[in-house]
């Protein structure tokens, strides 16, 4: 078997590990079950009642009560009359489900759409053209203090300012090392809509029409965004990751990276 074939595979398997990992758990179930329902299982503990400490001196020191009947009290009329009513039952109140979160990618699951696609460290990467913002030669960028370690910097465009992400090392951090960042020789820089994001590229391939059976989907949770949600799915003959531009964007925007979905701060460093 080529070396080729075999990195093709592992790349293969690494993107369907990617999806398996995005199917909600028991765990996950359990954590957003009712609250009512986990109480329900549990059943409260009545605490012994205590008894006095009663010791021989102190028994044959207290003289025994005399029962008294306690006096009567005066009741108005009105008093006499209202009937006794029962105390009102407490309603346990439980917290509100999470809002519904949009599928941004309910419209591409419906019909055939175009797509960029383009290579970074030998993965291969498609983002709709739809939500492409345009295409620029790579410049150096220059880089800010006390950003992100996957900001490579701003890079000028006319009046603008883009910022540039290092894709490799936002989209697979776990297989970032100091050889793979060697390797890099990024040419262009795709920008995601109309943000100011723009994602480091090494290659473009081509643009091509697809269908959305060719696409294993990324199925949607009901009231979270999931580990991944700039990942919208597989392109299946292309081993290839189809991204989610408007996830991918507000990931961006609170300067998260694709190991901190989970609700973890980004990592700065100073540069």
């Amino acid at each position: 078997m080529s070396q080729k074939s075999t990195s093709d595979r592992a790349m293969q398997e690494y993107l369907t590990a990617l999806l398996e990992e995005e199917q909600p758990s028991a765990l996950d179930r359990m954590a957003r079950a009712p609250v009512e329902q986990l109480l329900a299982n549990v059943a409260p503990e009545k605490p012994a009642p205590e008894k006095p400490l009663v010791t021989e001196k102190s028994q044959a020191s207290v003289p025994t009560p005399i029962a008294t009947a306690p006096a009567p009290v005066a009741q108005t009329p009105q008093q006499a009359s209202a009937p006794q009513q029962a105390p009102a039952p407490q309603k346990v109140e439980t917290p509100p489900p999470p809002p519904q979160l949009p599928d941004t990618m309910a419209e591409y699951r419906e019909e055939a759409f175009q797509a960029l696609f383009f290579k970074v460290a030998g993965l291969n990467l498609a983002v709709p053209l739809k939500s492409l913002g345009g295409i620029h030669k790579w410049e150096r960028p220059k880089p800010l203090f006390g950003k992100p370690k996957w900001y490579l910097g701003i890079m000028p465009s006319r009046e603008e300012q883009l910022n540039v992400v290092d894709s490799a090392r936002w989209v697979m951090p776990e297989k970032y090392t100091a050889e793979l960042a060697e390797s890099l020789k990024y040419q262009y820089l795709v920008m995601l809509s109309d943000s100011h994001w723009g994602l480091a590229c090494e290659s473009l391939v081509n643009t091509q029409t697809l269908q959305p059976s060719e696409i294993q989907w990324r199925q949607p949770h009901a009231n979270h965004a999931g580990k991944r949600p700039w990942l919208a799915g597989i392109v299946k003959e292309k081993m290839c990751a189809l991204l989610n531009v408007e996830a991918m964007i507000e990931m961006l925007n609170q300067g998260m990276d694709n190991s901190e979905t989970n609700g973890g701060e980004a990592d700065h460093e100073q540069r």
